[in-house]
């Protein structure tokens, strides 16, 4: 058997260990080594302590926003590795993900303050009215819990990705997870926030196709033509559609749907192509990239992605420019040059520092 360091170690990364180790050991224990033999039961017991710890999280949040009445909608995470996959526990879940009403909002993030959550370390009521503004998403922390992400929207506004929330709140469905009431999304808008949220993230992950790919084979009934029409009419349908090629690429699940366009096939294969290479993860959503200029199939959302990312301005703005109240609307016209002149200079005359520190300290006296 070929060395597996590099195997395990791009496992990890992608968020697919569990899977690989239990491959291993069902197909390939004999030719394993003592260490790997022994470790790697002792993984997956761990990933299976830690699935338990985040559906009982889950379901514990989802109870106390039903005793207040309070609508929320679980997404990705243990929804996702519950529904889809054959043995949950393979499926790390890193945060959890839940969909909220817009008007929920401030209601949602009380609870969880009550519950003993708190915002990012360190922001002030600026700094989350920004988030607010912006983010479509807070994220908050408490000791020894898995962090809670209420979304409001999909993904960023900047991002110009204006998906119809209400209708997707209409669509659905009274449910519940592990005995706790919730709503849960309907299969098709499920299957949607999914292929969102890869695009997102320009799909560096491979758990994110993995979910894709087990999503399709739990619901082998979804109207993907629908799906595909309803993305459209939202400027989203190149979204699913790259979703569904690299489903076909990647693990050879049959859609059913025609053939993508030419663009969405060159992702693709541009994605395919990362992911072979273990290429670094991309630039996050909030930086103009080719990808997601070509991922957009109409000109006004091309356009209002890159006016919206440009002159948005985001927390460390806010935090690295502190102005007067009066003057707060000078951050929209200052952060093109902040962003694209002073702090890349800044950045230089850090690494000239750094240079001429390392420089003199070798310097034979």
């Amino acid at each position: 058997m070929p060395e597996l360091g590099p195997l395990l170690v791009a496992a990890e990364r992608h968020d697919v260990a569990g899977f690989v180790a239990r491959t291993l050991l069902t197909h390939f224990s004999d030719q394993l080594s003592e260490d790997l033999r022994e470790g790697l039961p002792l993984y997956l017991e761990a990933m299976r302590l830690e699935a338990v710890r985040s559906e009982g999280q889950l379901a514990e949040l989802l109870a106390l926003f039903a005793e207040r009445g309070l609508p929320v909608m679980p997404i990705k995470g243990p929804l996702v590795a519950q529904s889809c996959y054959p043995d949950a526990t393979l499926r790390p879940c890193l945060d959890l993900d839940l969909m909220v009403h817009p008007d929920d909002v401030r209601h949602i993030v009380g609870v969880l303050i009550e519950a003993g959550f708190t915002h990012q370390a360190g922001l002030g009521p600026e700094e989350i009215a920004a988030l607010r503004r912006y983010a479509g998403e807070l994220i908050l922390f408490r000791p020894n819990s898995l962090p809670v992400e209420p979304h409001w929207s999909p993904a960023p506004r900047t991002m110009a990705f204006d998906i119809d929330i209400e209708a997707i709140w209409q669509r659905a469905i009274p449910g519940e997870f592990r005995g706790a009431p919730c709503y849960l999304p309907a299969p098709e808008d499920h299957l949607f926030l999914l292929a969102l949220h890869g695009a997102k993230e320009q799909w560096h992950q491979l758990k994110w196709l993995l979910d894709i790919a087990a999503f399709l084979t739990r619901h082998p009934r979804l109207q993907l033509e629908n799906l595909r029409s309803t993305a459209a009419a939202q400027g989203c349908r190149r979204v699913v559609d790259l979703a569904l090629t690299l489903s076909q690429q990647v693990f050879a699940i049959p859609t059913g749907v025609p053939a993508a366009d030419a663009e969405t096939k060159r992702l693709a294969t541009g994605v395919v192509g990362r992911l072979e290479r273990g290429a670094e993860p991309p630039p996050g959503p909030y930086r103009i990239t080719q990808f997601h200029l070509r991922l957009r199939e109409r000109p006004r959302d091309r356009a209002r992605y890159v006016m919206r990312t440009a002159f948005t301005p985001r927390v460390p703005h806010y935090r690295r420019l502190p102005l007067p109240h009066g003057l707060r609307w000078l951050h929209v016209p200052l952060k093109l040059p902040w962003d694209n002149l002073l702090t890349p200079a800044v950045h230089v005359g850090r690494r000239l520092g750094h240079w001429a520190r390392e420089w003199t300290t070798a310097r034979p006296r």
